[in-house]
Parts: C-alpha cells; structure tokens; sequence
C-alpha cells in the first residue's frame, strides 16, 4: 500500500466471498491491516454477461459508493466511485490465486497491491 503521507507499508489482508446467485451475485470483505492503517472493505455486486455492478462500503474511513466495470475469464476491471474518491480496480484469480490492484491518484491510499491464496481449509 502506498499511503498518500509516507512510503509504501506492507498489509495483511484476509478476503471472505458469499455467492449469492452463481455467476449473477456476490458479497465480500476484504480487510487489511498495515503497522498504521486498517482498511475494512466490503462490496455487493451483480453480474450481467460480462458487466458488472455494485455497491462498495469502507467502514474505517466512512467511504462508499458505486461500482461498474466488466468480469471476462479470471480477470475483472471495475470502477469504484464515492463522493470523494474514484479509483481503477484489477483483480486477477487463476486457481487458488488472486491477486487485487488498485489505483486512486490523490487518494489517503493511492496504490494498493493485495496477493491472495485461498487457505485450503
């Protein structure tokens, strides 16, 4: 994570999905802790063919907004849209992997880069 105030700092994250409707509906949280931020994200999102979109929660820094994007074999390139926040979303999953980019110039946290293994229990 790249804060806005300082240097890159290592995070730890955990990701919980509930799938609502396969491959139409989905809710997940993704929480992250680095040495001087918490982040507490969570999302509802709806799938059309290849669309998708949704509704994103911070609950640490109070943020929340819409999401829109696309979702095509593994890979999902989303918007995520707030009152004071805009950002680019990439999220990769092959297998048990996922790895989680996201990019918003002139935010708290402008880059944040998340790998992702599933735990096997």
């Amino acid at each position: 994570m790249t804060p806005s105030d300082g240097p890159k700092e290592r995070i730890r994250c955990k990701a919980s999905y509930v799938v609502k409707k396969p491959a139409k509906s989905m809710s997940f949280d993704l929480k992250c802790a680095s040495d001087a931020y918490k982040m507490l994200f969570s999302a509802e999102i709806e799938q059309d063919g290849t669309s998708i979109s949704g509704n994103w929660f911070e609950s640490e820094y109070r943020q929340g907004g819409k999401i829109y994007g696309t979702s095509s074999d593994g890979l999902v390139e989303a918007r995520v849209e707030g009152n004071t926040v805009a950002a680019f979303v990439e999220i990769r999953t092959k297998a048990n992997h996922q790895s989680f980019a996201l990019e918003a110039p002139g935010a708290w946290a402008s880059e944040v880069a998340v790998e992702l293994d599933r735990d096997g229990k």
